[in-house]
């Protein structure tokens, strides 16, 4: 193999490279647009909701029907539509990672077998006497190799225990949410009696 068959290849290794990275890029300007979609709507939804309250809290005749406006049931519907606002955005994020995840999948996939033929061609081509030098940059390579599959078994590993506290944070929330509305519909109950 010639100087340029080896720069060929390795020059093809780099398009391909260049190419994933452009659907990443691609990717993340897409999952970026989804989200600023989402945080508008719930910016929008939000300033809605606070000024139909403060015109009911102004149009209120007396300090009864403002305790009256901001009751559990008020509370409760904000955190439902905080968990709900929470989970399109998990959505989003969990089709993201799956997305990323797949092209860098595939991307390495591709790298890793370029350079693999790479090597296996080059070691073909080798010149006698240089078996140490191939021998070590096979082991070099393989090593790496090593290496980033663990990491990326941890990186893995990592963003399913991520979606998981998230997950878990927002059920706390939602069980926190039904605890208070119910220790205050008793509560409230008395007050409406008296």
């Amino acid at each position: 193999m010639n100087q340029e068959q080896i720069t060929a290849k390795l020059s093809q290794i780099n398009s391909k490279g260049l190419e994933s990275t452009f659907a990443l890029s691609e990717a993340a300007l897409e999952n970026a647009q989804k989200l600023a979609e989402l945080h508008y709507a719930a910016s929008k939804d939000a300033l809605v909701n606070v000024q139909d309250g403060i015109t009911q809290v102004l149009t209120a005749k007396d300090p009864k029907q403002v305790t009256d406006l901001i009751s559990v049931d008020l509370l409760q519907d904000l955190g439902t539509q905080a968990a709900a606002y929470q989970k399109k955005v998990t959505k989003v994020l969990r089709d993201s990672n799956k997305e990323l995840s797949n092209v860098l999948e595939s991307s390495m996939e591709q790298f890793q077998n370029g350079m693999h033929e790479w090597i296996n061609t080059l070691s073909a081509n080798a010149p006698a006497g240089s078996d140490a030098i191939v021998s070590a940059m096979k082991t070099t390579y393989n090593s790496a190799l090593q290496g980033f599959e663990q990491f990326r078994a941890v990186s893995k590993e990592a963003l399913v225990t991520a979606e998981k506290t998230a997950e878990q944070a927002m059920e706390t929330l939602q069980g926190q949410v039904a605890q208070v509305k119910k220790a205050a519909t008793p509560a409230a109950r008395s007050r409406k009696a008296a």
